[in-house]
């Protein structure tokens, strides 16, 4: 069953809930659903990465790890809803949904159903058009549009606005591809998502320092939590929730792991599949 967590307090949605997200009524709060939670695999716990941000009944996708289309139905959020996707890189456990989530937008389309799909690198979307094609699926171009991110401002539409950050992921492997985090503003409430990072943590957005943030949802996989403190600390959230959970963060490991954040100047939590906070 879903869980949302509201100020960082979790709790389970009633029987009558259950029956629908849209039937929960939210008001001006922003909702943030982690769809998947893992690191570069999947586990016996969690799937890839996927994030959902729900404003106002419209929803934003940053990262379609797998099986990101069969964990929006299982939430009851509805496809048809998805107005835009975001890319934060493109390693596997970040883009290996897409194929998916596209059959299933195309596959029932309602009307007026528009998706934006947003990758940091313009060969990739030839190659999903690719495969899309060796699959022999094909839609109404006004279904979908594709474009490639690129530093700053990124996306609006109405409900949402959307600037991609620069990070360095990939200096991890030692090459040159872009990746991403994501600032996303809807009304007075302000996000920001980390993507991946890279091993030493210099390139964890600075507008954490200089900007007020309602949360932040920051990966933990790719550094020694333990060593980032102070530079966390420095942070200018009301909250912190982490997800793409390494493996020994996972079990016993989550309590250790919120011992050594619990010193930190604002709530954190680590993040599971099918958990959503309200915000």
């Amino acid at each position: 069953m879903l869980v949302y967590r509201k100020r960082l307090e979790c709790h389970p949605i009633t029987t009558a809930e259950s029956n629908g997200a849209s039937n929960i009524h939210w008001g001006k709060l922003v909702k943030i659903i982690t769809l998947g939670t893992s690191h570069g695999d999947p586990t016996h716990s969690r799937f890839n990465s996927a994030t959902v941000f729900e404003v106002d009944q419209h929803l934003y996708l940053i990262d379609a790890g797998a099986p990101v289309n069969a964990l929006m139905i299982r939430n009851k959020l509805p496809l048809q809803n998805l107005k835009a996707v975001f890319i934060t890189h493109l390693h596997e456990d970040h883009v290996g949904g897409l194929s998916g989530l596209i059959k299933s937008l195309v596959k029932y389309p309602a009307a007026d159903q528009h998706t934006t799909f947003l990758l940091p690198e313009e060969a990739a979307i030839g190659a999903l058009l690719g495969w899309m094609g060796a699959m022999h699926r094909e839609w109404n171009p006004q279904l979908l549009s594709f474009g490639v991110t690129t530093p700053g401002p990124t996306y609006q539409d109405g409900k949402i606005n959307v600037t991609a950050i620069p990070t360095a992921h990939y200096e991890n492997e030692k090459k040159p591809f872009p990746s991403y985090a994501y600032r996303v503003t809807a009304g007075a409430k302000k996000f920001l998502h980390t993507g991946d990072l890279k091993w030493d943590f210099s390139d964890f957005p600075q507008e954490a320092r200089h900007e007020a943030f309602d949360a932040c949802i920051c990966e933990c996989t790719h550094f020694d939590v333990r060593i980032v403190q102070n530079i966390l600390k420095k942070c200018n959230v009301k909250r912190m929730i982490f997800n793409h959970v390494g493996n020994q963060w996972h079990g016993d490991g989550e309590k250790r792991f919120l011992d050594i954040v619990s010193e930190l100047p604002f709530p954190c939590a680590i993040a599971h599949d099918g958990e959503g906070f309200e915000i």
